[in-house]
């Protein structure tokens, strides 16, 4: 009787290394998913108390802020919306002055000096509000005059732009230093954006060429309170002037207008809008 053939022995539980531990899954789970659940909760909270800021700094922002720069885009725009209308100028349609210059003194008198192709567009008009050059026109008439440009020169921090980045984040810190920023730009640059309105009046130089030292100017005057056109008239600049009765407010150095033909020419038209006002000037031509 043969051996019966011997067959290698086969394992049928499960393998294990005995020389490393099994790692305890479940646990490392628990601890994850536990990790997860207060990192979830801690930025939740975060955001909560985030949205509560932001909320706070647009609630003061549409409070003190927001009036002020809706008032003043409203007047630009209707101030704007005049100087278009006058496109077509003013020499066939004279109106007589309503209002004296002395009345003037206390008010608040936007200017604007434009070209008549400045006008052909909203857009080319805002290019020429823009780049608006100075011009001696406020001293020579002793009034000062606030340039229209200036309705829409707000400090970045109290304008929409600014605001809208306050959703960019969620850090305290950093939300915090926004509202200290809109807190104190509100309480030291607001005051000076809150006098440029409500405007009492607005005086449109629209010069009918490309230079007012030889080319005809229209003269608009606008009462805004009444919305009511109070003087419009043609000038040109005619040379130099001399003023009888003493100016009110900032004069002109005789010295630099001598020697200057643009302030020359501004002081000129000056004169021809004084007279139209009741103040009485000379108008001498210069000699060549």
């Amino acid at each position: 009787m043969e051996p019966s053939e011997l067959t290698p022995a086969e394992f049928d539980g499960v393998r294990t290394n005995r020389y490393r531990p099994r790692l305890p899954w479940a646990r490392i789970g628990f601890v994850v998913m536990l990790a997860a659940l207060i990192a979830g909760a801690y930025f939740w909270r975060q955001k909560v108390r985030a949205d509560e800021l932001r909320s706070r700094i647009e609630a003061l922002h549409a409070e003190r802020v927001a009036p002020v720069l809706d008032e003043l885009q409203a007047t630009r725009a209707e101030l704007e919306a005049k100087a278009l209308g006058a496109k077509s100028g003013a020499a066939n349609r004279l109106v007589e002055a309503q209002v004296r210059l002395s009345a003037l003194h206390e008010e608040k008198v936007v200017y604007l000096r434009v070209r008549a192709p400045e006008l052909a567009s909203e857009e080319a008009l805002r290019t020429a509000i823009e780049t608006e050059q100075e011009d001696a026109i406020g001293s020579c008439l002793g009034l000062e005059l606030t340039r229209l440009s200036a309705l829409s020169e707000v400090l970045e921090v109290l304008t929409s732009k600014w605001l809208a980045r306050i959703h960019e984040t969620n850090d305290m810190q950093r939300l915090s230093v926004r509202e200290e920023q809109l807190a104190r730009a509100i309480e030291r640059e607001l005051p000076a954006l809150q006098e440029r309105v409500p405007v009492d009046y607005f005086l449109l130089l629209l010069v009918q060429g490309k230079s007012r030292l030889r080319d005809p100017v229209d003269v608009f005057l606008w009462d805004l309170e009444q919305d009511k056109l109070v003087l419009r008239s043609r000038t040109e600049n005619r040379g130099r002037l001399i003023t009888v009765r003493s100016q009110i407010g900032p004069e002109v150095d005789p010295a630099k207008a001598a020697g200057d033909p643009i302030v020359t020419a501004d002081c000129s038209i000056a004169a021809h809008i004084k007279a139209q006002l009741g103040e009485p000037t000379m108008d001498l031509a210069t000699r060549d």
